[in-house]
This record gives structure tokens, sequence and C-alpha cells, in this order.
């Protein structure tokens, strides 16, 4: 599709992932600078060093997983948008898993993962909702239709 004839709320999506990827990098950046308390108890000096290394691949990671998610979604197209939504959040919930199982003792960053990894299954779940009920909805109103046609 030539992007001058693609339709504005396309723009808006990907404007809109955008603005999430700066905030969940954001929390990440935040969430590093959160006391290890954990590690404070185990650790000799008095102060922890920020976390780059952790903050980066983290931040990597939650692109990743974002992109993924986009791409799997595509919701400037309607046909099978239930079935696309289905699929992203059973894949999100698959690698979801892992992640809840290692929340023990875990670093803030890791945290804040994980409360990522959360929060985007519950917006997919949400989405997945809207859009079976929509889909649904347009189901019986083209049967209802179909119906009155007949006689």
């Amino acid at each position: 599709m030539n992007p001058s004839t693609r339709p504005r709320y396309v723009r808006l999506f990907w404007i809109l992932v955008a603005l999430t990827w700066l905030a969940v990098i954001a929390a990440q950046v935040n969430a590093g600078f959160t006391p290890d308390y954990w590690m404070l108890r185990h650790f000799e000096g008095g102060t922890l060093p920020y976390p780059t290394s952790s903050v980066v691949v983290f931040a990597l990671l939650s692109t990743v997983e974002l992109v993924i998610a986009a791409l799997i979604v595509r919701p400037w197209k309607f046909d099978r948008l239930w079935l696309r939504l289905l699929i992203a959040c059973m894949l999100l919930l698959a690698w979801t898993f892992p992640w809840l199982a290692s929340m023990m003792h875990q670093p803030p960053v890791q945290g804040m993962h994980l409360l990522w990894l959360l929060l985007l299954d519950v917006g997919l779940l949400l989405a997945l909702c809207v859009v079976s009920l929509d889909s649904a909805w347009r189901a019986l109103a083209r049967r209802k239709q179909a119906a009155r046609a007949l006689p």
C-alpha cells in the first residue's frame, strides 16, 4: 500500500506503539534506579551500581516483544482480527509464564519487564474481547439481513 494512500489510523497506531515504547523504556530506566534490597543485603558495599546492562537487555527485549505483537495483530486489517489477537495473546501468555516462574528475588528491572508483559497480556485480552463481540455482532446482523432478504 502506498504511504500516501495508507489510512490515517495506521499512522496513529504506530504513533501509539512508539509512545508505549517510550513509556516502557522510561519505566525500565526508572526501575534501574530502584534499589535491589535483596542484593543490598548480600553486597559488601553501601550502594549498588546502576544496572546499565540489565536495563539495556530488558529494553531491547521489550522492544522486540512490542514490535512482534504489533506486527502479528495489524489492527488496521479487520478481516480475522480476532484470530490474530488470539494468536498474539496465546504466544504472549506462553512467553509470560517463564518470567512469572522466575519472579522470586528478581531485580527491579526484571520485575518491571514482568509488569510490562502482564499489561500487554491484559491489553491484548481486552482487545480480543471487544473485537470478538464486534465480529459476533456483525455476523448476527448479516444473518438477520440475509434472513429478511430470502422471502
